[in-house]
């Protein structure tokens, strides 16, 4: 009787463990499951607050291309790139979060989803790589303006064919042969995100070495050489003319337009400094080096995951979200190109000193100065026209 009494309790005993470590083992799963959905909730609030900045910036920054001064001077590829990275912060990040939290999708639904979620962001980063190229090449043969009036069919017609090649990529994921499903995929991360960074890097390389040229004809040809008479880019005729101000308010007032000649002739890219190239070309270099960080971790999450390795699916979304954020940045990056934003906040207080007369004596010139006998161009940003 005893032994029995001694076996029920350690049969109690044991039971009652095994009833605490259920309730341990039921606890640590919700504890997990609530730290799990706190952490969707986290990547959701953010999906939201990019999908916010990206739409605003770049339906700003569209608006403002298309009816602002010089819009028909706006580059077509400037315009597809600013269009696609608008449908990666409203499409592209909203079907992404509406994956993570439903579960129930049918087999069509989902394949819709992903590609839907897919194309913008081809499209955005092949258009990122042919607006580098466009830059390398504008940089490197220079021409005015209203070049690109002129070519602005061939260009409309680049950015289609860019949008439809980001279609077909992105509906290479759909492939389910087990022979060809993994070279496919391998040819789509080369094609949407290796090939664009490499090539945009080099671009832009390629711009900061032209930009921040130092031979001497090159800093003539912008003006920052001491010399006696400006350089002429073809022989022309100085005419003093008195009362040319009271003729140029006549025309005003007239309303003359003008010719296209006349057009491209004031669109020549003004005078610019060595620190101006400069700063210029260190923005590009930035926005190189900030597209391809920005993609760098959602390809190596893919290059492991077709290597028959596994990433967690925490760090695979928030690589993910950290390449949606480029398309929501990109109105910024956009915004330091064409605006000096990195300035002193005391410069105020030290005043550039008065400048005496050079030694050709041109303060003494007065209305025959060389600069009073033919009006200034209109001034332009050149990076506001080029890029």
């Amino acid at each position: 009787m005893q032994k029995n009494g001694k076996k029920e309790q350690e049969h109690r005993s044991l039971s009652k463990t095994i009833d605490l470590l259920r309730a341990d083992v039921n606890a640590l799963r919700s504890i997990a499951e609530l730290t799990k959905l706190a952490r969707m909730d986290y990547l959701i609030s953010l999906y939201g607050c990019m999908f916010l900045i990206g739409v605003l910036g770049n339906g700003t920054l569209g608006i403002a291309l298309c009816s602002g001064p010089g819009a028909k001077h706006r580059s077509p590829l400037l315009l597809g790139l600013v269009a696609a990275d608008f449908f990666v912060c409203c499409l592209s990040g909203p079907v992404t979060a509406a994956i993570y939290t439903i579960t129930s999708w049918t087999e069509s639904w989902f394949c819709l989803a992903s590609f839907i979620q897919a194309w913008p962001i081809s499209a955005s980063t092949l258009s990122m790589m042919i607006l580098s190229v466009d830059r390398y090449l504008t940089v490197k043969n220079y021409k005015p303006a209203g070049q690109v009036v002129r070519r602005r069919p061939l260009l409309v017609s680049v950015v289609a064919a860019t949008w439809f090649s980001a279609a077909i990529l992105s509906s290479l994921q759909f492939v389910d042969k087990n022979p060809w499903r993994q070279s496919f995929l391998i040819v789509r991360v080369i094609f949407v995100h290796v090939m664009p960074a490499c090539t945009v890097i080099a671009c832009h390389l390629g711009v900061h070495a032209k930009l921040t040229a130092l031979s001497l004809t090159a800093r003539a040809k912008h003006g920052e050489l001491p010399l006696p008479m400006p350089l002429m880019r073809r022989p022309t005729h100085v005419i003093i003319v008195a009362g040319i101000t009271n003729r140029l308010e006549n025309e005003e007032r007239n309303g003359k337009r003008k010719t296209e000649t006349e057009q491209e002739d004031i669109a020549q890219p003004p005078t610019s400094t060595l620190r101006s190239r400069r700063r210029l070309a260190n923005s590009l270099l930035w926005v190189a080096v900030i597209f391809a960080a920005c993609w760098l971790p959602h390809v190596i999450c893919l290059v492991i995951n077709e290597a028959n390795g596994q990433t967690p699916a925490l760090i695979q979304r928030y690589c993910l979200l950290l390449g949606h954020v480029h398309s929501a940045l990109s109105p910024l990056m956009y915004w330091t190109l064409n605006h000096q934003w990195l300035q002193r906040p005391c410069r105020f207080r030290f005043p550039t000193l008065y400048r005496s007369a050079s030694s050709t004596n041109e303060a003494a010139l007065g209305p025959f100065h060389p600069r009073l006998v033919r009006p200034p161009p209109i001034r332009r940003r050149s990076s506001h026209y080029l890029y």
